[in-house]
């Protein structure tokens, strides 16, 4: 089995476990983060003697069908409780093993407030059950949340306006710097984007105002 591994710093913990996922272009869910270094000041020696925190990420999608049974049989354990606690019942679900992860498909016509503003909230619910999970048991799979189809659709529109953005690059010779974006949405793009040839993406900022610039490729 293949491993993609890769090591990172920054001045934060969390700097450098982004920097490290938009290098293997993967996300949180689907990497092993192990803290090497932890940050820390200067002291009184001043900026110079600062160490910067330094991570290692491991990418293993490897699925076992029985691990794949023993997460999609809990989380229908969570979801039950859940939506009888919420008395939704219009509400459907279903999870099922998709490839190297489970997939938690739920369905409804009211279900609104679980997508919430830019799809907000399905990210918020998803990171919920993930760490449910994996504060249970760690051999739990990671789960990947699409709710009404709102994330396919999603991304259908995220991949269209980077490779306009992209074509737009090329034709103007001039780099373009996006709107701010969550980690999710500049994934979508750096992976879309990482088909081509002619450009190259690079993320800039923190968050919550991290932003993608896209330029043309020199060989």
């Amino acid at each position: 089995m293949v491993k993609k591994v890769t090591e990172t710093v920054a001045k934060t913990t969390e700097e450098a476990i982004r920097k490290g996922l938009e290098e293997l272009k993967v996300s949180r869910d689907d990497v092993k983060i192990e803290i090497l270094e932890e940050p820390s000041s200067g002291g009184v020696l001043g900026i110079l003697s600062a160490k910067l925190a330094k991570v290692r990420l491991t990418v293993d999608k490897k699925l076992s069908d029985t691990q794949a049974e023993a997460t999609i049989n809990k989380i229908n354990e969570i979801l039950s409780n859940m939506f009888e606690i919420t008395d939704e019942k219009d509400i459907t679900y279903n999870a099922k093993k998709d490839g190297n992860q489970v997939l938690l498909e739920i369905n409804g016509s009211n279900v609104a407030h679980l997508i919430g503003f830019k799809g907000k909230t399905i990210e918020s619910f998803q990171s919920l059950i993930n760490s449910m999970l994996q504060r249970e048991d760690e051999e739990y799979a990671k789960v990947f949340v699409e709710i009404n189809g709102y994330k396919e659709q999603k991304e259908i529109r995220l991949k269209k306006f980077a490779n306009k953005m992209a074509n737009n690059v090329i034709k103007f010779r001039k780099p373009i710097k996006l709107e701010p974006m969550s980690s999710y949405e500049r994934l979508i793009i750096h992976q879309e984007l990482a088909k081509r040839d002619d450009v190259e993406t690079e993320s800039i900022g923190e968050e919550p105002r991290r932003r993608i610039i896209i330029k043309k490729k020199y060989s």
